[in-house]
């Protein structure tokens, strides 16, 4: 199932959902956007929010895929939406690594309860 996290753009105050996705394949073609930035069509694997798993292609920047993308691999996506409110996806080089969960490190950071005596305190 896929988590869908809502942030807001910095730059443009817009709301955006961040989410992984296995990246299928990697279009050969270099394009160009009207802001002359770079970028490859990208087809990827991922579950709707309804949870459909589905196939559907997004854009990788050249500043991502510079890095080099494989094949099989999760990559963090942002979604965000046109002036018209199609969805745009953007996939980024970095990985969904094995994060840390809370549950790992449960009662690492519980303290013990202190009592205080309220007649001790001056």
């Amino acid at each position: 199932m896929t988590d869908y996290k809502q942030i807001e753009n910095q730059e443009t105050g817009e709301t955006e959902f961040l989410f992984n996705a296995t990246l299928l394949k990697i279009g050969e073609s270099v394009l160009e956007n009207s802001n002359e930035k770079l970028f490859k069509v990208v087809t990827l694997k991922f579950n709707l929010p309804d949870g459909e798993e589905v196939e559907r292609t997004a854009m990788c920047y050249q500043s991502n895929y510079q890095y080099g993308i494989e094949e099989g691999k999760n990559y963090l996506c942002s979604l965000s939406f046109d002036e018209d409110g199609n969805p745009q996806i953007r996939m980024s080089h970095l990985t969904n690594a094995d994060r840390a969960t809370t549950d790992d490190f449960s009662g690492l950071l519980q303290v013990a309860k202190q009592l205080i005596d309220d007649k001790a305190v001056i």
